[in-house]
């Protein structure tokens, strides 16, 4: 006997729902399990140096974690889970590549349930699920993003703070202790990392390529150069890594000079981009039947095609046209 789409609906949105609800479960399952953050398991490291652990010591495996254990190892060994994982700490988000991919399987289907639930029309399941997929790769990459833009913007006064101490007759490595104590987020963490780095044995050099990887910054890179160039053949340190910070500055003033200029470009792309997929959003739910007959087959779905397509090359044409390399 067949069922009706109603009964479908339903039977969809249940099934759905279940593994929604084991797919929270499992997340918070591992968040509760796993190991401690990176900064713990160092301090847990250097405190085992003295000597052995207790056997009450946070840092020691858990009752039940094995499962999670397994699965975090199985997942790793693929290849997709190294460039994952540094994304993850680019972004400085506590989560494992498990965890991770959880919220990118939970997240189209959550998606899924609520335009079912709201609009009741399957024809959309392969927006959701798009849109779904989407959201955690965007929001991954503003998080990437808005970490390297802070930075970069300290640079310039980290790298002052560095002079001064450098001139006060401190070591590198204590000037970026003393540094890593006086600036702001994220440079604090990340030249504290680095020095714990130092701290357990690892050279400077590694450390500081460490660091590029965390964070993409161009003007870093150039910093890192400068500090194991003047390594190996010596020389003034002090007036390099000065005229390294006059030039930054010089560069950022400049970048936030054009930002200014073409504010009003990048705005309009995400206007123009984001406009017509409201308005079929908003009159599609005011008025079903009339945005559907766009969507059946036949001459008439070439409308919506060439639109989206239109609207995704107009947003990458003028994104490119405002993107000015400084």
């Amino acid at each position: 006997m067949a069922l009706d789409p109603v009964t479908l609906l339903t039977i969809a949105v249940a099934v759905g729902a279940t593994l929604t609800v084991g797919l929270v479960v499992a997340a918070i399952f591992s968040l509760r399990t796993r190991d401690a953050s990176l900064s713990a398991r160092i301090q847990g490291l250097s405190e085992s140096i003295v000597g052995p652990p207790d056997p009450g010591d946070e840092f020691l495996p858990k009752p039940g974690s094995e499962i999670a254990s397994r699965l975090n190892d199985a997942i790793n060994q693929r290849g997709f889970a190294q460039s994952i994982a540094r994304a993850l700490e680019q972004a400085n988000l506590p989560f494992t590549v498990s965890e991770w991919l959880l919220i990118v399987v939970a997240t189209p289907l959550v998606l899924t349930l609520g335009g079912l639930l709201i609009w009741r029309e399957v024809l959309l399941v392969p927006v959701t699920i798009i849109v779904g997929l989407l959201i955690p790769a965007v929001w991954l990459h503003m998080l990437r993003h808005r970490r390297s833009t802070l930075f970069a913007d300290q640079l310039a006064e980290t790298l002052s703070l560095l002079v001064s101490a450098l001139r006060g007759g401190f070591s590198l490595s204590q000037s970026l202790a003393m540094v890593a104590r006086e600036a702001q987020e994220p440079t604090r963490s990340e030249l504290a990392r680095v020095v714990q780095e130092m701290q357990l044995g690892l050279a400077l050099g590694d450390s500081l390529d460490n660091l590029c990887t965390r964070i993409t910054v161009e003007d870093l890179e150039l910093v890192v150069t400068a500090i194991k160039v003047n390594a190996r053949v010596g020389g003034n340190l002090t007036e390099i890594l000065e005229s390294i910070s006059t030039t930054i500055r010089e560069r950022s003033k400049l970048r936030r000079d054009v930002q200014v200029i073409t504010s009003m470009q990048r705005i309009s792309s995400y206007v123009i981009g984001g406009l017509p997929f409201a308005l079929t959003l908003i009159i599609y739910t005011i008025n079903p039947d009339y945005m559907s007959r766009l969507f059946e087959p036949g001459i008439f779905l070439c409308i919506p095609i060439v639109a989206f397509t239109m609207a995704v090359i107009g947003f990458i044409v003028i994104r490119k046209i405002a993107d000015i390399k400084v």
